[in-house]
């Protein structure tokens, strides 16, 4: 039984639906989960139909929890090891209801299992929505025709994509914004009514109320844009996988045990560089000069930002500690020295590297 991360699509399916998309995608039940203790696990399930409970699906839904909770490598065998293991998987995390949340299917041949945990949480940190999975796959491929939004006229307004927000203005200017979910190409759920598009047009014009997409926020404003060309040298575009930018120096030093390269990242908050991570990891005793792990556990997107910025590039060797292996990169000494000049000659000094750079120069 594979365990995969959950795709964006899929994310949606990991809370309760409403009674419409529970029928549509053969939604079985849920099953509730935390831990006692720091080892025992508990459960409880909430059956949403039990024509669908047979013991092939029983039997499918206790093999993924003796693989998830197995002593030998199961991730949830308890909470510190959840912990762990969602710290070093980034891949699965999305934004949820409670905070960060971790996603996980797992599927049998008739029965798809959509896991979410949030070691953050102390009880109930863990959920499994029960589908019958050819509804559920037929679900989500419909929805990704998106929702459609009509006048009374039929004549189409906008499309918004399954699970997106729509704002209604009533006749006293109020705004309401409401999550609207797709059912089929004639229906659709705003907040927790469902409703033929061609119905709610009608509603809406009786009403008064108008309608319209919420926008997200633009990524630039004119003022962000002038401030990002007037931003000082060496100030780099991080793209998080958050799909935010962050504008972000680079600091060098050593570290204390074996003098090996350190790489930071700062950050302008109120006009005061502020810690924004660090980019590199201190791993063996010794690697070679300009060399360091990279922290891909907290900041995957490091990688790509390292290569395309020409700062560093991948040596092939990877690290394992934990549940982590850490990629080490090869830094370029020229290209580090134009972004952090003083940190990177203390770097050489300390680790007789300005000498050798010294001979290679006169050399030439």
């Amino acid at each position: 039984m594979e365990i995969r991360p959950l795709t964006q699509a899929e994310q949606k399916y990991a809370y309760e639906q409403s009674m419409q998309i529970s029928m549509q995608t053969g939604s079985i039940g849920v099953m509730h989960g935390g831990y006692k203790s720091d080892r025992e696990f508990y459960s409880r399930f909430h059956d949403l139909n039990e024509r669908w409970k047979t013991g092939e699906f029983e039997e499918g839904l206790e093999n993924f929890l003796n693989i998830v909770s197995s002593d030998k490598d199961g991730f949830m065998r308890n909470l510190d090891t959840m912990r762990e293991y969602t710290s070093c998987h980034p891949q699965n995390a999305f934004p949820g209801k409670d905070g960060m949340e971790y996603g996980f299917r797992a599927d049998t041949e008739k029965y798809a299992y959509v896991m979410r945990c949030n070691p953050a949480k102390e009880n109930d940190n863990v959920e499994i929505h029960c589908y019958v999975k050819e509804w559920l796959d037929h679900h989500i491929r419909e929805a990704e025709k998106g929702i459609r939004f009509i006048d009374s006229r039929y004549r189409e307004l906008f499309h918004i994509a399954d699970g997106e927000k729509i704002v209604i203005t009533d006749t006293r200017r109020e705004k309401t914004e409401y999550v609207c979910r797709y059912i089929d190409e004639y229906h659709t759920e705003v907040g927790s009514h469902l409703y033929h598009i061609c119905q709610f047009a009608e509603i809406m014009e009786r009403n008064g109320s108008e309608y319209a997409p919420v926008e997200p926020e633009p990524v630039q404003t004119e003022e962000k844009e002038q401030g990002q060309e007037e931003k000082k040298e060496g100030t780099l575009e991080l793209k998080t996988r958050f799909g935010t930018t962050e504008n972000v120096t680079l600091t060098v030093n050593t570290y204390v045990d074996n003098n090996s390269l350190y790489v930071g990242m700062t950050t302008m908050g109120d006009g005061f560089p502020e810690p924004y991570g660090d980019v590199t990891v201190n791993l063996l005793t010794s690697v070679p000069p300009y060399c360091a792990f990279v922290d891909t556990n907290n900041m995957p997107e490091l990688e790509n930002f390292l290569v395309k910025n020409g700062i560093a590039e991948f040596t092939g060797m990877m690290q394992q500690s934990g549940y982590c292996s850490y990629p080490l990169y090869l830094f370029s000494g020229e290209k580090m020295r134009g972004l952090c000049p003083d940190g990177m000659a203390a770097y050489e000094q300390v680790n007789g590297l300005d000498k050798k750079q010294e001979r290679k120069e006169v050399s030439r």
